[in-house]
């Protein structure tokens, strides 16, 4: 899905600005740190990209992963992603599978619209490494 449809999905404007960083944000996949994304946008301003990022954070549109240095990872929101963390080196992989995806419809009373999962764990060139 194009990025434009993507947020009228999501009930927001189409606008230059969340386009473009919705694409940049594709590009980058797993590095859509804001260091990066303000440095692959040149004529946005830095405050302009964080505001946006809040939208389309609260509306569900990108997700906040934790990646290395505690660094705020975007992605693209998808139900079924999922992902993996090395605790030492920081890599984030996708994880496509998720046991949790037949079992949560209600918990606690909430309906589940939807859920993210990082798992944490040792990479397998840091597990040789050690």
């Amino acid at each position: 899905m194009d990025s434009a449809s993507l947020l009228r999905q999501h009930q927001l404007r189409a606008t230059r600005q969340r386009i473009e960083i919705l694409d940049t944000i594709t590009k980058l996949k797993l590095d859509g740190s804001i260091k990066n994304i303000c440095g692959q946008i040149n004529d946005m301003d830095r405050s302009t990209v964080y505001r946006a990022l809040n939208v389309l954070y609260r509306q569900g549109v990108v997700e906040k992963i934790i990646g290395g240095d505690d660094q705020i990872i975007y992605v693209i929101s998808d139900e079924k992603k999922h992902y993996v963390k090395c605790l030492k080196c920081g890599r984030i992989d996708e994880v496509y599978s998720c046991p949790l995806d037949e079992r949560l419809s209600v918990v606690n009373g909430y309906q589940i619209i939807r859920h993210s999962l990082i798992l944490e764990g040792l990479c397998e060139k840091c597990r040789q490494n050690n």
